[in-house]
């Protein structure tokens, strides 16, 4: 199934934009019954875990759906506010980070009230729709109202102008689109698990080096990585940590650093964002496996980055979250740069050891199961810094081994990320070429030919 472009001779103006000659437009509410879903009491047992599908708007995710996570009962149907949403129906997240998320029920279903439902009235293809409105993200901010978690109610999803093709020709483009999705979908997915592979390789490389399992080797052409013989090893007297080289010692990460945390008092007290501040306020969201991610950040003044004086970042310090996106380190490069914002630990390494390795240490396989042993909150993940002090590690004294461990990783970890990065460059590519193929086919800058 090819397509050609239309000459601009075969379009009209529509309301948002030129449309075929032979397509129309009108409102959703015309051709939809537009409605939201609705949530049984969960104080109701009875209402629970029926055989009825029941999605919330975070399943909602631009794609089919094809399974949920939580099922009512028919009593728990009848006596809410939910609605049965028949198969085959085009859905819409209507709050919060998914708000314009687009759905295809692949079974009946009900919904949550943050969910809208468009049941066709007539012979309008809703999977057509489904393509449509993932391309009507400007029409859908316009009515979005609260800010970046607020969202859009079931009138302005009726007031959504709709294209309306001839219905044999939504059923083309939607058949067009299936294919066309399915084969961009299998690429991409691959390519997911190319990048997972890669960061689990990261890891893996982090702890056989660190733990002293694999042995640095310098020569004239770089490094070599040696498996360690049993002679060389010895028992470390934890068992989670297993061997470790018979020169190196086990030690508590406080022997090695000192970990200093924002107070509460002092962030209730002083605290204040500054959109002109010079200094950035690192939240977990900005902290990777020895990167930073700077597209989303706060800032504050440096006055008050010199007064919180015991939580201002210097070079060589190592940022950690405690709460949430736990398990991630990175060392800071600068001076006069940074501040740690709340539920960030500022470790700052002794004499003991260089500060990059310790970077890689809170980055390994090792750390991360003593988060989990540690991990203090049922809700999400969370390690105190009197139980992160505790924390125990693998330790070459020879501050020479340090650096050539260091020097190693930094090289292989180099090449592994401009993979990583390359292949990440080619996911956002391909989505965008899958957004712009569908858009072309929904607004009729493309004719779909037999």
């Amino acid at each position: 199934m090819e397509y050609r472009y239309r000459e601009q001779k075969e379009l009209i103006k529509g309301e948002l934009g030129n449309i075929p000659k032979s397509w129309n437009q009108a409102k959703a509410q015309y051709y939809f019954d537009v409605f939201a879903g609705g949530t049984p009491s969960t104080n109701e047992p009875k209402y629970w875990d029926g055989d009825i599908p029941w999605i919330n708007s975070g399943e909602v995710q631009n794609c089919y759906i094809t399974n949920v996570s939580r099922y009512i009962t028919n009593q728990g149907l009848k006596e809410s506010s939910t609605k049965l949403i028949p198969k085959n129906t085009t859905v819409l997240a209507m709050t919060g980070a998914t708000c314009g998320n687009v759905g295809y029920l692949q079974f009946d279903s009900t919904a949550n009230q943050s969910v809208m439902a468009f049941v066709p009235k007539y012979s309008y293809n809703s999977k057509f729709l489904y393509y449509y409105l993932m391309c009507q993200s400007q029409q859908i901010e316009y009515y979005k109202t609260g800010g970046a978690q607020g969202g859009i109610n079931v009138d302005n999803g009726k007031k959504l102008y709709i294209n309306i093709p001839l219905d044999e020709e939504q059923e083309k483009i939607a058949n067009f689109l299936d294919k066309k999705t399915s084969k961009f979908n299998s690429i991409i997915s691959k390519k997911e698990a190319l990048i997972e592979k890669l960061e689990e390789a990261k890891k893996s490389l982090i702890s056989e080096v660190v733990t002293g399992k694999m042995k640095v080797i310098k020569n004239d052409d770089g490094y070599d990585l040696v498996k360690r013989s049993n002679d060389e090893m010895k028992d470390s007297g934890v068992e989670w940590l297993g061997e470790i080289p018979k020169d190196w010692e086990v030690n508590k990460l406080s022997n090695i650093a000192e970990l200093t945390r924002l107070a509460g008092a002092e962030y209730t007290s002083y605290w204040e964002t500054d959109d002109d501040g010079e200094i950035i306020a690192l939240r977990g969201q900005n902290i990777g496996i020895n990167e930073l991610n700077l597209n989303n950040i706060e800032r504050i003044s440096s006055k008050l980055s010199n007064r919180l004086n015991r939580s201002k970042l210097y070079k060589g310090d190592i940022v950690f979250p405690c709460v949430g996106s736990i398990g991630k380190a990175t060392l800071i490069k600068e001076d006069n740069k940074y501040h740690i914002n709340q539920n960030i630990a500022k470790i700052t390494h002794n004499d003991k050891i260089v500060p990059e390795l310790l970077s890689y240490l809170l980055n390994s396989n090792e750390c991360h199961k003593q988060i989990t042993w540690f991990n203090s909150s049922q809700m999400q993940p969370s390690v105190l810094i009197r139980d992160l002090r505790q924390f125990k590690f693998a330790l070459s004294y020879d501050k020479l081994e340090q650096v050539e461990i260091c020097e190693f990783l930094e090289l292989k970890l180099h090449y592994m990320n401009k993979i990583l990065n390359n292949t990440k460059n080619q996911i956002q590519k391909l989505k965008e070429a899958k957004q712009s193929l569908i858009s072309e086919a929904v607004t009729g800058k493309i004719e779909i030919l037999d």
